[in-house]
């Protein structure tokens, strides 16, 4: 399992370096984490005699390579329930984590999830996690990149098609620009899954060769540029259908949308990310802790703040999501407006990992929705009907 993803960038990789990060400021490269935990560097030492463990102290070669592999073999027994559904139930991710700087920290018996889950290890039996502590977040940061990787797995898996090109097309036709971030995990199923192409020859020496790449970085710009490719023929096609079926009185435009109440601006996002492959679920409209709508995509949760405003959004708006992100549990947080954000809630929202999106980019959004109307005006001959009303007339939507 030679596939690393980025801990900067999130992108994936078969390099053990991010091809895409600079280093940062010590001129070392950013953490990876690798799908399988026996690829971290902890576990792929070379010595010869005597070498330094973990802890400083020395140690025979044979006593630590006992220690590690007794690590591994406890978590590949403890994995599925215990890692898989910390993941799930607590508020561990990839960009929210509480274990280094508190799992020690048992101030006013404030004791963090990450301690607790610590001790339930150990009481399981895992007692080198109190030899070696910072090991507990790599393998928490593997399960949770495995947790993607299952999602993601599931996902792809009805886009395969006789020919390289055209599973290509059909996963970019939903996903979007997410091969970008995704194509060494695309290329990486195919290969796990034994799905073969012409196009692609894997380096089956990686199996066994720690540091060997499936493929090459030069591999992966090429099948890159051919993404790039056939997502512009997309556009393309997509923009001669918009302009041969364009019908104004059935699109939504961003006047619309201007016009609505906060309630259908809630109501219409649900349509919005259910045509872009999301499931949604919305919030009761009182004691909501800042979260208007829950969105699930690739086994990863994210919460929705929505403001439908004439003027900018501020602070308080990314304050709300920051903290329903932490009240929920999610993975990632989101501000959507049909508006613009303040300069001071642009710095919150990217010192807090939240993601905004702005009436330029709710546009896009849009236009995803709109052309979902032409396909479905192509397939079916009819134009799907749905809640957002003409301005005059407009009903109020409440959930």
């Amino acid at each position: 399992m030679m596939i690393y993803q980025c801990y900067s960038c999130s992108r994936t990789t078969f390099e053990t370096s991010c091809p895409w990060c600079s280093p940062d400021v010590s001129g070392t490269f950013r953490q990876m984490t690798p799908l399988d935990p026996s690829y971290y560097p902890d576990f792929q030492y070379q010595s010869k005699g005597i070498i330094k463990d973990l802890f400083g102290k020395k140690k025979e070669q044979s006593q630590l390579n006992a220690l590690l592999e007794n690590v591994l073999l406890k978590y590949a027994t403890l994995k599925d329930p215990y890692f898989t559904n910390f993941i799930h139930t607590s508020r561990f991710s990839h960009n929210n984590q509480d274990s280094n700087s508190n799992i020690n920290s048992e101030r006013n018996s404030d004791y963090s999830e990450i301690r607790l889950f610590q001790e339930v290890l150990i009481r399981k039996g895992f007692n080198e996690l109190e030899q070696l502590p910072s090991l507990l977040d790599k393998l928490l940061l593997t399960t949770s990149f495995n947790s993607i990787y299952s999602g993601f797995a599931r996902e792809v898996k009805r886009h395969i098609k006789p020919t390289l090109t055209e599973t290509l097309k059909s996963w970019i036709e939903e996903a979007g620009t997410t091969y970008r971030a995704d194509l060494s995990l695309f290329l990486y199923y195919l290969w796990s899954n034994e799905i073969h192409y012409p196009d692609i020859t894997f380096n089956e020496h990686a199996v066994k060769t720690p540091g060997t790449p499936l493929l090459s970085f030069d591999s992966i710009e090429k099948f890159l540029a051919l993404c790039e490719s056939i997502y512009f023929d997309i556009l393309v096609d997509r923009l001669a259908t918009r302009l041969e079926h364009f019908n104004p009185n059935k699109f939504v435009t961003m006047y619309l949308v201007d016009a609505m109440d906060g309630f259908q601006f809630e109501a219409f996002l649900v349509e919005i990310f259910q045509t872009i492959g999301y499931d949604v679920k919305e919030t009761k409209k009182t004691q909501d802790q800042g979260a208007d709508l829950f969105v699930t995509r690739f086994g990863k949760n994210m919460v929705i703040q929505a403001k439908n405003y004439s003027g900018s959004v501020g602070n308080s708006a990314v304050q709300q999501a920051i903290s329903a992100k932490a009240f929920y549990g999610c993975d990632e947080a989101m501000v959507v407006t049909n508006s613009y954000f303040t300069r001071s809630a642009k710095e919150l929202a990217d010192s807090a990992m939240v993601r905004l999106i702005d009436r330029k980019e709710l546009q896009n959004y849009l236009d995803d929705y709109n052309q979902k109307i032409i396909e479905d005006f192509q397939t079916n001959g009819v134009v799907v009907s749905h809640s957002i009303q003409p301005l005059s007339g407009r009903k109020t939507i409440v959930s």
